[in-house]
C-alpha cells in the first residue's frame, strides 16, 4: 500500500519552482525499554512560517524564535486532535525541545493498524508514524534531515538516504536526509541485524538495498536483497531511474504492510510467508516511484494504489500466464458485483482504503481502468506515458488530470473522454447482448444502451475456429454492425473480462464478499449461545456498522448465519435454501469450521458459518476477513485448511439467420 494513509492533506496548487521547501533539521533521541523521546528540532522557511503543530503528547520544554527564546503556547484544534502554535509574523526560523513519554507497544490486527494514529515504543519495535505529529509540521511540503540516537542493541531509521552512522557499545547513531519534498516523516527502530548489498545504477552509482530484520528473519535476508534489486531494476527500467540512494525492507512487530519513501515495513509474520517476495515485495518497491516519487492530490483522488496494483500485482500475473491474469480480472469483476449497485464512489473521491468497497473502487477498478488504457492506446503508448508523467511530475503533486495529459501526449490525441468517464464517474457499464443475426456477410448485435464509449472485446465462435474482435461501441448505440467472413454460429461478449462492468451475478459463483461489503447485512445466531462469538465475529468481516445479531432471517437482507453443523444443516432446510456443498466432504466436516456463501431464489446472499463451539467462531476473527474472494473454506482454529471459489458461467449468444423483431 501507499506510504502512511493518514498524513495532512497536501497544500494544493503550491508550485515548487515559485519557493523553496522549508526545511526541518531535527536530532532524536530515543529509548525504547522506559519509551522516553527527546528531540530538539529546527524548522525554518525563508518564505516565512506563520505556526506549526505537534502532536499533543509532546511537551515543549524550550522554543527560539528568530534565535530569540520565547514562550511555546499551545492551541488546541480537535479537529486534526493535534495543537496549533502561532508565531510571529516575520518568523523565518523556530527551535524548539520537546518530550514525551510514548504509549507502549499493542497487540493490533491488521485493520486497526491501519487506523492507528499513536506513536509506540518498546524493545521489540518502535513506530512513530507522521500522523503522531511527532515533528513540527509547517502545513507544507518540507525536506529535512535527521539525527537519531538509540541505545545498544537498538538501530532504527527514517525515509530517505542514510548519510552515516556507527554502531558501538554506547548505543547505535545516524544520520539521514531527505532533500527532496515530502508531506511527512515516519520513524522505526528496533532490535534489528542489518544485511546489505549495493546495486550498480546506469551513471555508475550505487543504490544501498538492506533489510532491517528481527534476528529470527535474519536467514531471509539475501532473498529480499536479491529480489529489492531485482525489482529497482525492473522499474528502472520501465520508468525511470529509481529516485533514491537506499532501498530498506524492514521488519515490525505488528503486521503492518507499509510502503515508504526508499523503504517498506512489514509485519515480522508478513515477511516469513513464502509469497511475499514474488508479490507484496515489488508491489512496495514500486510505490517509490507513485505514491512516494510522485504525490497523489488527496483532493482529486489517489492514482497510485491503483496503478502500482497494475504495474506490480497484475502484471506478475501476466508474466506467469495468460489463465492468472485473466483469473485476476474475473476476481476483480467478481468483487465488483458484490458491491450493491449505488453504494460504490468514483474514482476521484477515492483516497484511501477504509472498507471493502473503497478497496474494490480504488484498486481493482483503477487497475482495470490502467488496462483498458493500454488496451486502447498500446502498449509502446502506455510506457512513454509512464515515463513522460515520471518526467514531468517527480516529487510533485499530481492528479489524474495530469496522468490525462501524459498520456494523451504520448498516444498523440486526446484521451479526456476516457479519463473523465472513468475517473469522474462512479459505477460501470451493464452490458447485455440480446440477441445477434446474420445477413451475408454482416453480423449485427444487438445490445442494451450501455451509455459508455467503449472498446469492446468479442468472440465470434465460427463451425471450426473462433476469432477475437474488437468494435467501437458509443453510449447512444444499441446495433453493432460487423464484417464477416464465414458463418458464425455464437457471440461472447468480452469472455475475458478486459472491461470493468457489472457482471450479471447469476452468471458469477457466490463469494463471501458479497455479504461482507452488504451495507444492510444483519447476523443470525442459530445457537442462542454463541450470540457473543457470533457479534466479534461480524464486527471483524463485516462493514456494515452494528449488523444486529437475530435469531431468524430477515427478508430481503444479506445475512451472515453461525451456528453447529448439524443446526445449520436443520436452518438450511426450514429455509428452502440449498444443503451444505457437496465439497464440503464427510472429512472436513470434521473440522473446527466451516464457510460458505450462496444465494438464495430472489439473489439474496448469505454466507454460513457451521462452527464446532463458540470458540471455533471466535479463532476466525483474524483470518476470516481476508479470504472475501473465496466461495467455501475450511478452517482447523485460525488456518484455512482448504478454501475454492466456483467458476463462472459463460453466456455465448447464438446467431440467427433470421431479422431480430
Amino acid at each position: 500500500m501507499k506510504r502512511w494513509l493518514f498524513v495532512l492533506p497536501l497544500l494544493l496548487g503550491w508550485s515548487l519552482a515559485a519557493r523553496a521547501l522549508p526545511e526541518l533539521d531535527i536530532a532524536v533521541e530515543l529509548n525504547p525499554a522506559t519509551r522516553q523521546f527527546n528531540a530538539t528540532a529546527t524548522l525554518s522557511d525563508a518564505a516565512g512560517l506563520s505556526g506549526f503543530r505537534l502532536g499533543p503528547d509532546f511537551e515543549i520544554t524550550a522554543m527560539k524564535v528568530n534565535g530569540q527564546a520565547s514562550q511555546a503556547t499551545r492551541r488546541s484544534l480537535s479537529r486534526l486532535a493535534n495543537a496549533d502554535f502561532s508565531l510571529p509574523r516575520g518568523t523565518r526560523r523556530v527551535e524548539i525541545t520537546y518530550r514525551a513519554t510514548l504509549k507502549p507497544l499493542q497487540v493490533l490486527d491488521h485493520r486497526q493498524v491501519l487506523g492507528y494514529r499513536a506513536g509506540a515504543a518498546d524493545p521489540e519495535g518502535s513506530f512513530l508514524p507522521g500522523a503522531a505529529g511527532w515533528y513540527p509540521d509547517a502545513g507544507k511540503l518540507f525536506s529535512y534531515r535527521l539525527t537519531f540516537k538509540l541505545p545498544a542493541g537498538q538501530k532504527g531509521l527514517v525515509p530517505g538516504n542514510l548519510i552515516d552512522e556507527t554502531d558501538t557499545a554506547a548505543g547505535y547513531r545516524a544520520r539521514f536526509e531527505f532533500p527532496h519534498p515530502v508531506d511527512g516523516i515516519d520513524l522505526m527502530a528496533g532490535p534489528y541485524t542489518v544485511s546489505e548489498r549495493s546495486l550498480k545504477r546506469a551513471n555508475g552509482e550505487d543504490i544501498r538495498i538492506r533489510t532491517w530484520f528481527h534476528a529470527e528473519l535474519a536467514p531471509l535476508a539475501q532473498g529480499y536483497l536479491d529480489d529489492s534489486a531485482r525489482y529497482i531494476e525492473r522499474y528502472s527500467q520501465l520508468i525511470g531511474a529509481y529516485p533514491f540512494a537506499l532501498f530498506s525492507v524492514v521488519s515490525s512487530p505488528t503486521p503492518t504492510g507499509f510502503g515508504m519513501p526508499s523503504l517498506t515495513y512489514l509485519g515480522r509474520d508478513v515477511i516469513k510467508l513464502p509469497f511475499i517476495r514474488a508479490t507484496s515485495l515489488g508491489h512496495e518497491v514500486l510505490h517509490n516511484w507513485w505514491g512516494n516519487g510522485v504525490y497523489p492530490d488527496w483532493q482529486k483522488g489517489n492514482w497510485s494504489e491503483g496503478l502500482t496494483t497494475f504495474l506490480a500485482d497484475y502484471a506478475y500475473k501476466e508474466a506467469e500466464s495468460a489463465d492468472a491474469a485473466r483469473e485476476m480480472r474475473l476476481a476483480w469483476l467478481r468483487d465488483y458485483a458484490a458491491v450493491p449497485a449505488g453504494s460504490e464512489t468514483a474514482l476521484k473521491d477515492f483516497t484511501s482504503r477504509h472498507h471493502g468497497i473503497s478497496s474494490i473502487v480504488g484498486y481493482n477498478k483503477a487497475a482495470m481502468v490502467f488496462l483498458m488504457l493500454r488496451d486502447e492506446i498500446g502498449v509502446a503508448a502506455f510506457e512513454r506515458g509512464l515515463r513522460l508523467f515520471w518526467e514531468k511530475k517527480r516529487f510533485q503533486t499530481a492528479a489524474w488530470s495530469d496522468l490525462d495529459a501524459a498520456f494523451s501526449a504520448a498516444a498523440q490525441r486526446s484521451l479526456s473522454g476516457f479519463f473523465r468517464q472513468w475517473v469522474e464517474r462512479p459505477g460501470a457499464p451493464e452490458l447485455h447482448l440480446k440477441a445477434a443475426e446474420q445477413a451475408g456477410d454482416t453480423l449485427t448485435l444487438h445490445l442494451n444502451r450501455p451509455a459508455y464509449a467503449l472498446e469492446l472485446p468479442l468472440r465470434l465462435n465460427f463451425a471450426d475456429r473462433s476469432e477475437m474482435r474488437t468494435a467501437p461501441l458509443r453510449g447512444d448505440s444499441m446495433r453493432l454492425p460487423l464484417k464477416v467472413s464465414g458463418s458464425v454460429q455464437s457471440v461472447e461478449l468480452d469472455p475475458d473480462y478486459r472491461l470493468w462492468r457489472r457482471v450479471d451475478s447469476a452468471l458469477l459463483p457466490a463469494i463471501l464478499r458479497e455479504v461482507f461489503v452488504a451495507p444492510t447485512a444483519a447476523v443470525v445466531a442459530i445457537d442462542a449461545e454463541m450470540g457473543s462469538a457470533a457479534q466479534g465475529l461480524a464486527a471483524r468481516v463485516l462493514d456494515a456498522k452494528a449488523a444486529p445479531v437475530m435469531a431468524e432471517r430477515p427478508a430481503g437482507r444479506p445475512v451472515l448465519v453461525i451456528g453447529r453443523p448439524s443446526a445449520i444443516d436443520d436452518w438450511l432446510k426450514k429455509q428452502g435454501l440449498p444443503p451444505r456443498p457437496a465439497i464440503l466432504t464427510p472429512e472436513s466436516h470434521k473440522a473446527s469450521a466451516q464457510v460458505w456463501a450462496g444465494r438464495d431464489g430472489s439473489g439474496i446472499p448469505y454466507v454460513v458459518v457451521a462452527a464446532r463451539d463458540a470458540a471455533a467462531i471466535t479463532a476466525l476473527e483474524r483470518g476470516l476477513p481476508h479470504y472475501g474472494k473465496q466461495s467455501w473454506l475450511v478452517f482447523d482454529g485460525a488456518r484455512a485448511t482448504a478454501k475454492g471459489v466456483g467458476a463462472p458461467r459463460a453466456a455465448p449468444v447464438k446467431v440467427s439467420a433470421a431479422p431480430v423483431r
